[in-house]
C-alpha cells in the first residue's frame, strides 16, 4: 500500500513539474502587444489583430493585443516592463523616456512615404482670419489634451506666437479630431487644430488652414528592456519586412490605409517634440 502511494506522489509530482514547464514554456512563447486607446477596445482590437497575426507568423511567438484603459496606463504599464511591445503615438513616446528611460525600438510608421507628420491650425474660409496673430481673444477648439497634433504642438506655437496668453484666448477640449474640425464650421469656434486627414475631410464644407505644425516623427513600436536580444531581432526584423508579403501589408492598412511601410527610428528623432513639451510645462 504504501509502495502504491509512493508512486501516486511520484506521478503526482511529475506531471505538476511537467504542467507548470508547459505553462512557463508557452508564457515565454507569448507576447503582448499593448496599445493606447485611440479608439474604443474593440475597434483597437480590429485594427491591430492582423498585426499580431503577421508578427506570430514571422517569430513563431503568440502575439496578443491589449488595449489600455487609458494613455496613463498604458505608458506605465511598458514603462514598467508589464507588457512586451507598446505601439505609442510620438507624445505617449516622450512622456514614456522622460518618465521611464529609453526603451528598445523596433520602428516606426511611414505613411504615403514619409515617417513624419504634421497638423493644421483650422478656421472657417469665410472667417477673415489669416494668421496666428488673428486669433488672438477668438476662441479655440482642441481634441484630446494628449494629443500631439490636436493640442500639444498647436497649444506651444499659440503660445509663440503671443496668442495664447493669459486670458486672452477662450478654448475647450472637444476629444476628437473630427468634433474639432465641426465645432469650427459650426461656428461654435473661430479656430482649431486637426490632423492633415481631418482637415482634407471637412475642407470641401468651408475650412481653410492658418498655419502648419512643424514635422514631428511618426507613431513608433517599442519593447520591454528585459525582453531577449533575439526576441527583439526578430521583431524588428518582422516589421521592418512588413511591405514585403501579403500578410504584411494587410496588417498596415488594417491600422491605416495610408501606412506604406515600417522604418528604422531613434529617440533623437523626437527631440524637437520633447522640447515643445519640456517649454509647454512652463506654459498656463
Amino acid at each position: 500500500m504504501k509502495a502504491c502511494s509512493a508512486y501516486f506522489a511520484i506521478v503526482l509530482f511529475v506531471f505538476s513539474f511537467t504542467g507548470l514547464f508547459s505553462v512557463t514554456a508557452h508564457a515565454k512563447d507569448s507576447l503582448v502587444l499593448a496599445v493606447h486607446p485611440f479608439l474604443s477596445p474593440d475597434q483597437v482590437q480590429k485594427k491591430f489583430a492582423p498585426l499580431a497575426q503577421y508578427l506570430s507568423q514571422q517569430t513563431g511567438f503568440a502575439v496578443k493585443v491589449r488595449v489600455g484603459s487609458s494613455y496613463k496606463e498604458h505608458i506605465e504599464y511598458i514603462g514598467t516592463d508589464k507588457v512586451d511591445i507598446a505601439y505609442m503615438g510620438p507624445a505617449s513616446f516622450v512622456s514614456l523616456l522622460n518618465s521611464y528611460g529609453a526603451k528598445p525600438i523596433l520602428a516606426k510608421l511611414e505613411v504615403k512615404g514619409r515617417a513624419y507628420f504634421f497638423g493644421n491650425i483650422i478656421t472657417r474660409k469665410d472667417s477673415g482670419l489669416k494668421t496666428l496673430a488673428d486669433l488672438k481673444d477668438k476662441k479655440i477648439a482642441f481634441g484630446n489634451p494628449n494629443s500631439t497634433m490636436s493640442y500639444i504642438v498647436p497649444h506651444h506655437m499659440l503660445h509663440q506666437a503671443n496668442v495664447f496668453t493669459g486670458n486672452s484666448v477662450k478654448h475647450d477640449f472637444l476629444q476628437s479630431h473630427d468634433n474639432v474640425a465641426l465645432g469650427v464650421l459650426s461656428g461654435d469656434f473661430d479656430a482649431g487644430a486637426v490632423k492633415p486627414a481631418v482637415f482634407e475631410k471637412f475642407k470641401a464644407q468651408g475650412l481653410a488652414t492658418i498655419a502648419l505644425t512643424p514635422k514631428i516623427s511618426e507613431h513608433i513600436f517599442v519593447t520591454r528592456n528585459n525582453l531577449p536580444t533575439e526576441t527583439i531581432d526578430a521583431l524588428r526584423q518582422a516589421m521592418l519586412m512588413i511591405n514585403q508579403s501579403n500578410n504584411g501589408v494587410l496588417a498596415m492598412h488594417a491600422i491605416k490605409k495610408s501606412i506604406t511601410g515600417l522604418v528604422g527610428a531613434k529617440s533623437s528623432d523626437y527631440d524637437n517634440l520633447r522640447k515643445v513639451i519640456f517649454e509647454s510645462k512652463t506654459l498656463h
